[in-house]
C-alpha cells in the first residue's frame, strides 16, 4: 500500500532502469533480480535479454548451468550512477510498492 507522499519506483524508472539499478552495487544472479526489483520472472529475462543486447550488461556462469550471473559492463555502470543519482534525489518518497 502507497504511503502518504510516496511514489511507486516502477512510475519513474523502466524494468531496465530497476536491473540496472539493483546490478549498481555489484555482480548478482539472474535468480535474484525479482526479489531486487520486484519485476516478474518474465519481465525479467526479457529486460535481461535487451541490456545484453544493448552491451550494458554482461552474463557469467559458474557451477552449475542455472547459475547465471550478470554484471554491468562500463557503460552499464555510467548509465547506473546517473540512475542513482535520480533515485537518491527522490529519496525517500520513492520505492518499490509490492501487493500485501
Amino acid at each position: 500500500m502507497e504511503k502518504a507522499g510516496e511514489i511507486d519506483k516502477k512510475l519513474i524508472f523502466t524494468e531496465a532502469d530497476l536491473i540496472l539499478l539493483a546490478l549498481y552495487d555489484g555482480e548478482m544472479m539472474i535468480s535474484k533480480l525479482k526479489e531486487a526489483t520486484g519485476l516478474s520472472t518474465t519481465s525479467i529475462y526479457n529486460n535481461v535479454r535487451r541490456l545484453l543486447g544493448a552491451g550494458l550488461v554482461e552474463e557469467s556462469r559458474r557451477g552449475s548451468p542455472a547459475n547465471r550471473f550478470l554484471k554491468l559492463t562500463e557503460k552499464g555502470a555510467r548509465i547506473a550512477a546517473l540512475l542513482r543519482k535520480l533515485e537518491e534525489e527522490l529519496s525517500p518518497k520513492v520505492r518499490v510498492l509490492t501487493p500485501e
